[in-house]
């Protein structure tokens, strides 16, 4: 069974900046030091049957005010078929310069600005719109990683969806991975409700990761009740599998996460398993394996 990994980090310590991965900059996880180390494409193992046929490598800190270096860095070093989602801040003044340079690079398909808390704000700031704008022109998708449950993120979402008919985003990590204990069932209906209006534009496609960022100790079964679920609201053509790797070793080696997954693959049929696992990454980045 083919894999195209859709949302992994590699670490190059000693070429980048990555400031989030200091011990004295946030974010302040106790555990941080464990993903901290130098990773590459030689960090992925996987067991027999299966075969990583590319991936795409999602922006991981190298260098937030010239992104293009880490951009340069990943396509110099990489043997395996990839795409790159780069960083980009939406409201900077050098935002759409910034743009035009990593449109540059073959392997740029994607754009992300964590959005996290501050989606609302900075989706609604005048910049944004143009920024994406000029982005979707040059074929570039937009990986928004935010809270499916904010209902005021999504709805600034939706609307610069309407007005850039060209854009296409993809959801980071199920919008939020509904796992923990904090998670509440009024929370869980307003996520369901969220993604089935996201789910009317055929232009947004979801990642299924990052599990352990809401949960470290996650189990199979509650994660698989969302894959399930994101299945059924958005249809097994706009769902994708990923790994968030290295953070996702906080539970499972890289390795047992895809037998996790296959695991919980087994109701779906084989087209289906195919689909989230390589085929939707591959068509949604461009990637030609």
């Amino acid at each position: 069974m083919n894999i195209v990994d859709g949302h992994l980090h590699f670490f190059a310590l000693e070429a980048g900046d990555y400031h989030w991965l200091k011990p004295q900059n946030p974010p302040y996880w106790q555990d941080k030091q464990a993903i901290a180390l130098p990773c590459d494409e030689r960090s992925l193992t996987l067991s027999r049957g299966h075969t990583l046929a590319g991936y795409v490598h999602v922006e991981a800190g190298f260098d937030n005010e010239r992104p293009w270096r880490e951009i340069r860095y990943l396509e110099q070093h990489a043997q395996l078929p990839f795409k790159s989602v780069a960083s980009i801040d939406l409201t900077s003044e050098s935002t759409l310069s910034h743009i035009e340079t990593l449109a540059g690079f073959m392997s740029v398909a994607g754009l992300r600005h964590i959005l996290d808390e501050q989606a609302a704000s900075i989706l609604t700031h005048p910049k944004t719109k143009h920024a994406l704008k000029r982005s979707s022109e040059y074929g570039l998708s937009f990986d928004a990683q935010l809270d499916v449950g904010d209902g005021k993120a999504v709805r600034a979402l939706l609307s610069l969806l309407e007005a850039l008919p060209a854009l296409s985003v993809i959801i980071n990590h199920a919008g939020s991975a509904l796992l923990g204990s904090a998670v509440t069932a009024a929370y869980v209906k307003q996520w369901r409700i969220n993604m089935e209006a996201l789910a009317q534009c055929s232009r947004v496609a979801v990642k299924l990761s990052g599990w352990e960022m809401h949960c470290r100790n996650w189990h199979r079964r509650s994660v698989q009740n969302v894959v399930v679920e994101t299945v059924a609201i958005f249809g097994v053509s706009r769902v994708m599998l990923a790994s968030n790797f290295p953070l996702s070793n906080w539970r499972h080696s890289y390795q047992e996460l895809w037998l996790q997954y296959e695991k919980m693959l087994a109701p779906f049929t084989l087209d289906a398993k195919r689909s989230l696992l390589a085929n939707n990454t591959a068509r949604w980045y461009g990637l030609d394996i």
